[in-house]
């Protein structure tokens, strides 16, 4: 007979490291603790008695010390229930904190399992003597949750005082299931079937519902089941609903929720923090998050990893990359050691700062702490490398990766493909998507459409027909995304016949000729100025035009200055219920500013906003370049004055105009005050806004301050166009 005696697992402070997963939390056990780990699944309150798992009254919390025993409502039975019981075990574990949390960024590791998430415990290997708990066991096996709720039902419905409750645990289970699929109302109806069929309904249950609610955004509905509770509810009760009104941005509506916990005497655990401090970061701030986690040990809550990984995401999300590595080196003075998703979110702001040195530093660093860089601290390393121009450093990373055990995607290949692309390194593209293999991957439609934009780009288009054909022969048949793209480059360039022998391939490898495809053929009539051509398209096209193809025909038209053609094809588009973008309105706006018509061009932007369209800046920019050739420096001025007070951001084109129409009026000094101040919040002037000021000196004869300024210019031009250069690479 296997013996009763009670063995404790001791886990000390330090040796747990609680980690977040794509769906929650995760537990990872110090080396000597593994064997325990599968048997025990994290599950706390669960400890080995025998070959059985039952429920001990003081289950572990996540610091191993002991937790308060939390009140379970009375049993219907009068004896006390075996531990072989399924409804024994589903009461030893509480639900899942978050049934669809995941802190975004970055991933942690992918190794941990998001099984430590506290749920009921598995009852199948439990009978029961129950027919009815029988076949609603069959009934949620096969999935027929419908008639499994019927059976609920018909429980409640018939029970009177005669036979026996269904089984809570696989009544949660049900819950759970159908909350899984959307159907919370048929979930509720379930418990409260179960609770008027004498069902002995425990907060597991609850949690399961509020968990679902949550999920799908149901939040009234969650505090409503919370208000009405005949259980206590717990810290797994609360922690959804304060995730679901935080990822809404209600983080004050959560504080008030968390302190409503306190006053009912339920202590919020190391969860329901780090889920309120992730918000505070993300609304209030590195700062307001400090005090909540000064609240949280106060209050007697160890923080974990996870809660010092959400911080220090905070201070890098504030740009604050310095006090972030500062963090990451005190981590050892809270009892814990930097993991790979601290190291992985500290390397992440250090990239967005484009600070490539400390990047190098600190990731030499994790190598030196033996702290692996896992799938995601690899792919993050290599998108922003991209980005900043650096493509051999990334082909690099994507060479160490095997090295540590982590495996390339395609769609990572994919971005090195095309930002080798872009440097007009066509060729290499070529040999890396020829060479994908190595690093565990293989080429899809999406790597050779890259490739096939670059040669198209390059006008190598001998070539890019090669490519099409590679695609078959490699069995990666190129579909619409491929052919468009082709097509809209040879359009773009006035090759408008060769795109049409493109479009008879589409239909042999089965690619739908839509409207994509004829704007780009109407875009080509038009850059070739065949607006005939054009509109005949345009008339019998068998799809439906889109806002593109309005705004497509209406560039064309304009430019060819048939102006009654153009009013025609603008109220087609109302006709048609086709609403006008801000595109289609800065092709109008252009259009009269070159002809001069300055006061309709106005009117024009004023009644953008009755067609839900908002000016942008390329509108005021268009507007500002007719003003400043037609009208005063101080109309100019004025609309500069009103954009800015409509939110608009100026940039370095609204400020050149401005600069020009003061420099033309005599008013060089106002222009000059206004150079030095777009130096100073960053814009590199052009050489034409030196222009402007050296031709407004030289008209007054200022010949001193003309060469002064001339020795100016040629300084920092060459500077200008350097940082032009690397803007471009990035």
């Amino acid at each position: 007979m296997a013996s009763q005696e009670r063995v404790n697992l001791v886990i000390p402070l330090g040796h747990v490291v609680v980690a977040r997963c794509g769906a929650g939390f995760s537990l990872q056990f110090n080396r000597d603790q593994q064997k325990t780990r599968s048997k025990l699944a994290a599950q706390p309150g669960l400890w080995k008695r025998g070959n059985r798992y039952s429920s001990d009254p003081v289950p572990l919390n996540l610091h191993g010390d002991a937790a308060p025993h939390t009140t379970r409502p009375p049993r219907l039975a009068a004896a006390p229930l075996p531990s072989s019981s399924p409804w024994a075990r589903a009461r030893s574990s509480p639900l899942s904190p978050f049934p669809h949390a995941s802190i975004p960024s970055p991933k942690p590791h992918s190794h941990i399992a998001a099984a430590t998430r506290p749920e009921a415990p598995n009852a199948a290997s439990g009978s029961s003597s129950n027919p009815a708990s029988n076949r609603l066991r069959r009934l949620i096996a096969r999935e027929d949750l419908a008639e499994a709720a019927r059976l609920v039902e018909r429980s409640a419905a018939s029970r009177g005082g005669r036979g026996e409750a269904p089984d809570v645990y696989l009544c949660t289970k049900l819950i759970r299931n159908l909350c899984r699929r959307g159907r919370t109302s048929d979930a509720a109806r379930v418990l409260r079937a179960a609770e008027g069929a004498g069902a002995p309904v425990d907060v597991f249950a609850y949690n399961t519902l509020v968990a679902g609610y949550c999920r799908y955004g149901q939040l009234d509905a969650a505090r409503r089941l919370i208000a009405a509770m005949p259980v206590p509810p717990d810290a797994y009760t609360y922690t959804p609903l304060i995730r679901g009104l935080c990822d809404r941005g209600r983080v004050g509506d959560a504080v008030s929720l968390l302190d409503d916990m306190l006053r009912r005497g339920c202590q919020p655990n190391v969860f329901t923090y780090t889920v309120l401090l992730e918000a505070v970061c993300k609304n209030s701030g590195f700062g307001q998050a400090m005090t909540v986690l000064d609240e949280m040990r106060a209050k007697g809550c160890t923080p974990n990893i996870v809660t010092y990984n959400v911080i220090i995401n905070g201070i890098c999300r504030e740009g604050r990359v310095d006090d972030a590595r500062e963090f990451l080196n005190r981590l050892s003075s809270y009892g814990f050691q930097p993991d790979t998703v601290s190291y992985t979110t500290v390397l992440k702001g250090l990239c967005a700062a484009k600070r490539w040195e400390d990047v190098e530093e600190l990731f030499a660093e994790m190598m030196e702490r033996d702290c692996r860089p896992n799938e995601v601290t690899f792919d993050m390393l290599v998108r922003f490398f991209c980005r900043g121009g650096m493509v051999e450093r990334a082909i690099q990373v994507l060479e160490q990766m095997s090295e540590h055990g982590c495996t390339a995607n395609t769609t990572l290949c994919n971005i090195v493909i095309n930002s080798i692309c872009k440097q007009g390194r066509v060729d290499d593209a070529f040999k890396f998507l020829n060479s994908m293999v190595i690093y565990g991957c293989n080429p899809d439609t999406i790597s050779y459409t890259t490739v096939l934009k670059g040669l198209c780009r390059a006008e190598r288009w001998n070539d890019a027909k090669e490519l099409l054909k590679e695609m078959v022969r490699k069995n990666c048949p190129p579909n619409e995304v491929t052919f468009n793209t082709f097509i809209c480059i040879l359009c773009q360039k006035g090759l408008i016949e060769q795109a049409f022998m493109l479009i008879e391939q589409m239909s042999e490898h089965g690619c739908t000729v839509g409207i994509v495809t004829y704007n780009a053929l109407i875009n080509g009539f038009c850059v070739q100025g065949r607006i005939e051509s054009a509109l005949e398209l345009f008339n019998c096209m068998p799809c439906k035009p889109n806002t593109i193809t309005y705004t497509t025909l209406l560039t064309g038209l304009c430019n060819a200055e048939r102006l009654d053609d153009a009013a025609e094809l603008i109220a087609e588009m109302f006709r048609k219920e086709c609403a006008p973008n801000v595109v289609t309105f800065n092709v109008l706006v252009s259009f009269f500013c070159q002809k001069g018509f300055i006061e309709e061009a106005i009117e024009l932007v004023e009644q953008m906003m009755e067609y839900g369209c908002v000016p942008n800046l390329i509108t005021y920019n268009t507007l500002l370049d007719g003003i400043t050739k037609d009208c005063s420096s101080e109309d100019a001025l004025e609309l500069l004055h009103g954009l800015v007070s409509k939110g608009v951001s100026p940039d370095i084109v609204t400020c050149s105009s401005i600069i020009g129409v003061l420099s033309r009026e005599d008013r060089v000094e106002e222009a000059i005050q206004l150079f030095h101040a777009v130096q100073d919040i960053g814009m590199r002037p052009k050489a034409v806004v030196y222009n402007k000021i050296l031709l407004g000196l030289c008209k007054r004869c200022d010949t001193e301050n003309a060469i002064e300024f001339f020795a100016y210019m040629e300084s920092h031009v060459e500077v200008s166009r350097q940082g032009e250069q690397d803007k471009k690479e990035d």
